[in-house]
């Protein structure tokens, strides 16, 4: 399961109206076009700390979760995707290649 129209080399960044802010193990995401506010639990969190850095790929997401949090990494890939699949439709984050330009 892949993002759609995602390569291996696109990272997660936050949509540029997004305002978020991290208070120990939750993060509080505002995007005021869509008046919506998102709590992220632990896991969210830490996913949408690597987010914000706007450097990550899916997989390497997916390794950290599977190591902070114990999970096996098709289970970490599975929710990963899923929790980002849900941002992008709430338009929480889009996409950058992270491919070096030729």
């Amino acid at each position: 399961m892949t993002p759609p129209a995602r390569s291996l080399t696109s990272a997660p960044a936050p949509a540029r109206a997004v305002a978020s802010r991290v208070m120990g193990d939750t993060a509080l995401l505002l995007h005021p076009r869509a008046d919506e506010v998102k709590l992220c639990n632990e896991t969210g969190t830490r996913v949408w700390q690597m987010v914000c850095e706007g450097r990550h790929t899916v997989d390497a997401i997916a390794a950290t979760v599977a190591a902070e949090f114990t999970v096996d990494g098709e289970t970490a890939r599975a929710d990963v995707l899923d929790f980002l699949g849900e941002l992008e439709r709430e338009g929480f984050i889009e996409w950058r290649d992270l491919s070096p330009a030729t």
